[in-house]
């Protein structure tokens, strides 16, 4: 079981139908609205990846909004800004200071320390390191979002003073390395409090999947039973002190934390993600089986209006998994993979039509293609998101991958054509 809150379905759709009558989704994907979809029929989507754009700027005389927008990463950039206001939308999105002083991977350390939230034994560094600072530690540049490769584990003092040398001239966060099981809870601000939904087991650094070693490379999500006793419980507090604390910095709408389970079930607090996350696709599924709003309508209404009813409930809690297949080398894509449901025949994805996260079968694979033929590509960048209709991997600190996520990974990998330049 798993206990969590959020929206009642009906209520919240009917106040999105009111106040948001007109609601885009803007992503290079369509993978996160997609879920939210039949719980908000209206939403339409708008197919935009900032992060391949140059040269934005936001338009000198915008059209009046006559419609809302959402974004994944709206922080990331002007882009999803300067995009929204061209097309006449309004972006909810959260306000930008607060936004920047949660992802601040230093700044958000006074923010953990107010919400009383616990962390690995932590320095920031910006000339000599602390003599009590040993390996084996964890260094992170302050801005590290998106993709992961701002963090690295050092296991040696040559190491260390590699990355030092690296990174020299910024203020560093250096962290004692705590073995642990990496939890995400998925939360949102409202103006009456935090809304704590699910929790899953965040994949990092799987070596079949990246050469990075912080890099994120997928979720599963996971019941009280997975964690030690009492575990489960703990996160979602912290989580809820975190949003509150979100909210007095002027904080609305959707973020992550992703928090640290060690051993003897202690619960670390590792860092704030002010936005969507990937795992916000498999949340939304579990939310809509537990007859809740999806995170990105609850974002919506959160945005928009001075309170929401919001309700806990326990529900069963759903076996579903995604992984990020990334690219293991500098190219471009010559043939790609196509959007939807597949079912592998000859060791290969074969697409056997659309579908909905929470209907896959067993023997089935949810493909959403982030990289389209033409697009360049270096390692480390998201090619494919493999959603999977149960666990991908053990439950653990160094989880082991199942042997059908071995197969699908190996599968899209064959079928994906890069080029070398």
């Amino acid at each position: 079981m798993l206990a969590m809150s959020g929206v009642p379905l009906d209520e919240g759709a009917r106040l999105l139908r009111r106040h948001a009558p007109e609601l885009t989704w803007q992503d290079r994907s369509p993978f996160l609205g997609a879920v939210a979809a039949p719980a908000i029929p209206w939403l339409r989507f708008a197919h935009r990846d900032h992060r391949r754009e140059e040269a934005v700027a936001l338009p000198a005389n915008p059209p009046a909004p006559r419609g809302l927008a959402v974004s994944f990463a709206p922080e990331d950039g002007i882009g999803a800004h300067a995009w929204a206001a061209s097309s006449g939308l309004r972006l909810l999105a959260a306000e930008a200071a607060a936004a920047a002083t949660a992802a601040d991977k230093i700044t958000s350390l006074e923010l953990f320390a107010r919400a009383g939230a616990d962390t690995p034994r932590t320095w920031v560094v910006e000339e000599e390191l602390p003599a009590a600072a040993t390996v084996p530690l964890v260094v992170q540049r302050r801005q590290n979002n998106l993709t992961g490769k701002g963090t690295r584990l050092v296991t040696s003092p040559g190491q260390l003073d590699d990355v030092l040398r690296e990174w020299s001239g910024e203020a560093l966060r250096v962290s004692s390395h705590v073995d642990g099981v990496p939890v995400t809870v998925s939360g949102c601000v409202t103006r009456q409090g935090t809304v704590v939904s699910a929790l899953s087991h965040q994949l990092v650094g799987v070596p079949a999947l990246t050469p990075y070693w912080g890099a994120h490379c997928g979720n599963q999500l996971i019941a009280e039973h997975d964690l030690p006793a009492g575990v489960a419980s703990r996160c979602r507090e912290v989580c809820a002190a975190v949003g509150d604390q979100l909210a007095r910095l002027g904080f609305l709408g959707a973020f992550g934390l992703d928090l640290l389970v060690t051993p003897d079930a202690a619960v670390l607090a590792i860092e704030i993600n002010p936005r969507f996350q990937t795992v916000v696709s498999l949340v939304q599924a579990q939310e809509r089986a537990a007859g809740l709003l999806p995170t990105l309508g609850t974002h919506v209404l959160a945005s928009l209006l001075p309170s929401v009813a919001v309700e806990e409930v326990r529900t069963a809690c759903l076996k579903l998994s995604q992984l990020v297949v990334t690219a293991d080398r500098t190219g471009v894509v010559r043939d790609g993979i196509t959007s939807g449901v597949h079912r592998l025949a000859n060791g290969r994805p074969q697409r056997c039509g659309d579908g909905d996260l929470i209907a896959l079968r067993p023997g089935e694979a949810l493909l959403w293609a982030h990289a389209h033929p033409g697009d360049p590509v270096r390692p480390g960048e998201e090619l494919v998101l493999l959603q999977l209709p149960g666990h991908a991997a053990s439950v653990r600190a160094n989880p082991e991958l199942t042997a059908e996520a071995r197969t699908w990974i190996r599968a899209v990998r064959h079928a994906l054509v890069i080029d070398d330049v």
